[in-house]
C-alpha cells in the first residue's frame, strides 16, 4: 500500500514537469540558429545517462527529477544495495520511478539529427574521408595515403568531376547502342513482314496431295482365323522376342522373409499374418522390418517387372542393394542402399529419396511398374495400368541388386490384401 502512494505521488508530481511537446522541442532544435558542433556536443550530454554514459535507454525518472536508464538505476541499487540516487544521493522509497517517455522520445529525434552523425570515418585509421583511391575505387583519409605511398589519390570533388566525365561518356556509349539495336530491330520486322505471303506454301501442299493418291492396298478377302481372333495375344507373342526388357520372372526368396510373413506356394505373392512363425533366423532374414526380397539379383541390364498393390493401403516396393542391414531399424535411403516407393493412408505416395519426393493420388493405383537400368544408374516406378511416371532415382550401381517387397502390417483385415508379382505368363496366384 506504501509503495503504491507513493507511486501515485510521484506520478502527480512529476507529470507537470514531463508534459512537455516533443514536436516543440524538435523545432526548438532544427529551427534555431545554425547550431555549432560544440553547442550540439552539450545538447547530447544532457541525453547521455551518467551511468553508463551512453545516449537513454528506456529512461526513468526518480522522485528527485534526476533520469536514468532502466537497466542502469536498477543495476545500481542492486550493486550498492542502497536505494538512493547516484547523482544527489535523495532516497528512492520502494525503488519508485516512472518512464520517461517524453526523454525517450526526444532521444530517438536527437539520434537522427544528420548534424549528429558526423562525417564518415576510416574503419582502419578513425580519420574522415577526405581523399579517393583511384587503385582501390574507394574513400580513404590521409593516413592511408601516407601508409600505401601511392600517388593514386585525389581529392572528392576532383574524383567527382574526373568520374561524372567518364559516366557521361558511358552514357553516350550505350544510348548509341541502343538506337543501332532499335534500327536493327525494325529492320527484321520489316523482313518478317515480306514474308508473311503463305501462296508458295499452299502451292507445295497442293502437289503433296496429289502425289499421295489412294492406293488398292486392302484386300478383298479377310481370313476369318487370322484377322478375326485372339489378335493381341498373337501380336504379344511376335513381339515378345523383340521387347527389350520384357516382363521379367521374379519370385520371392522364403530365407529373407520376415517371420510374420506368408509366402504363396509359387513364391509370387505374400502378405502379412497374426502368427509369428518359428523359423530360423538367419542373417539373410528381416527381423524388424516387414519385408522379404526377390530371389532373383541383377549385376547388369535393363530389367522390368510389375506388382499388383490393388486393395491395400500401405506398402513399399522397389529395389536394394544385397549388402543392407536385414536386422533392426535403418534409414530407408539410396546411401543406405535401398530406392523405394511407398504407399500410406490409400493415396499417400512417397520416393525416399533424400530429399524425399510427396505426391497425392487422385484415384486408387491397382499395379506399380518397377525398371531398373544397371548400367545407366537409373531405377524409375511407374502406374502400370497406363505407363504414367512417376520417380525416378539416378544412382551409381557397384555390387548385386535384389528387388524388395514390404507389404506392411495387415492393420486387422484392414491391409490384408497381398503383393502379387505380375508373371509374364499369366497371372500370379492369389492368396486363399
Amino acid at each position: 500500500m506504501e509503495k503504491k502512494k507513493s507511486d501515485r505521488s510521484l506520478n502527480s508530481s512529476s507529470k507537470a514537469s514531463l508534459n512537455v511537446n516533443v514536436k516543440e522541442m524538435g523545432k526548438m532544435i532544427t529551427l534555431s540558429p545554425p547550431t555549432t558542433r560544440a553547442n550540439l556536443e552539450d545538447i547530447t550530454k544532457e541525453l547521455h545517462c551518467q551511468l553508463c554514459h551512453d545516449w537513454f535507454h528506456r529512461p526513468v525518472m526518480l522522485s528527485c527529477s534526476h533520469n536514468f536508464c532502466k537497466t542502469c538505476i536498477e543495476k545500481s541499487w542492486k550493486h550498492h544495495q542502497k536505494t538512493v540516487c547516484p547523482e544527489c544521493l535523495i532516497p528512492c522509497p520502494n525503488k519508485s520511478y516512472i518512464p520517461n517517455t517524453v526523454l525517450e522520445r526526444l532521444v530517438l529525434r536527437m539520434k537522427d539529427l544528420p548534424l549528429n552523425q558526423g562525417p564518415p570515418q576510416c574503419k582502419e585509421h578513425g580519420e574522415s574521408l577526405k581523399l579517393f583511391s583511384k587503385q582501390e575505387g574507394k574513400l580513404a583519409c590521409f593516413q592511408c595515403k601516407d601508409v600505401r605511398h601511392s600517388q593514386e589519390f585525389m581529392q572528392i570533388t576532383e574524383a567527382v568531376h574526373v568520374y561524372t566525365g567518364k559516366m557521361t561518356i558511358t552514357q553516350a556509349q550505350v544510348e548509341a547502342n541502343l538506337k543501332e539495336l532499335q534500327r536493327l530491330k525494325c529492320m527484321q520486322e520489316e523482313a518478317i513482314c515480306a514474308n508473311k505471303d503463305i501462296t508458295a506454301f499452299l502451292g507445295s501442299l497442293e502437289k503433296g496431295i496429289e502425289v499421295l493418291t489412294p492406293r488398292d492396298f486392302i484386300s478383298r478377302e479377310l481370313c476369318l482365323g487370322i484377322f478375326k481372333g485372339p489378335i493381341q495375344y498373337m501380336m504379344w507373342k511376335e513381339m515378345e522376342s523383340i521387347l527389350c526388357p520384357g516382363l521379367c520372372l521374379i519370385t520371392l526368396d522364403p530365407k529373407t522373409a520376415h517371420p510374420n510373413l506368408v509366402i504363396s506356394e509359387d513364391r509370387t505373392s505374400v502378405w502379412h499374418g497374426d502368427i509369428k512363425q518359428m523359423i530360423p533366423d538367419n542373417p539373410q532374414r528381416f527381423d524388424s522390418s516387414v519385408a522379404v526380397l526377390g530371389s532373383e539379383g541383377f549385376t547388369k541390364g535393363k530389367w522390368y517387372w510389375e506388382v499388383e498393390v490393388i486393395r491395400k493401403t500401405k506398402w513399399t516396393v522397389g529395389v536394394v542393394r544385397e549388402s543392407i542391414n536385414r536386422k533392426g531399424c535403418c534409414p530407408l535411403t539410396p546411401m543406405d542402399g535401398f530406392w523405394l516407393l511407398r504407399l500410406r493412408n490409400h493415396v499417400e505416395l512417397k520416393a525416399l529419396d533424400v530429399p524425399s519426393f510427396s505426391l497425392v493420388l487422385k484415384c486408387s493405383l491397382s499395379k506399380v511398374g518397377i525398371y531398373l537400368d544397371y548400367e545407366g544408374g537409373q531405377v524409375s516406378f511407374y502406374n502400370a495400368e497406363e505407363m504414367s511416371h512417376i520417380y525416378t532415382f539416378s544412382s551409381t550401381f557397384t555390387e548385386k541388386l535384389l528387388p524388395y517387397f514390404c507389404p506392411c502390417l495387415n492393420d486387422s483385415g484392414g491391409n490384408i490384401e497381398p503383393l502379387s508379382i505380375i508373371h509374364p505368363f499369366g497371372k500370379s496366384s492369389d492368396k486363399h
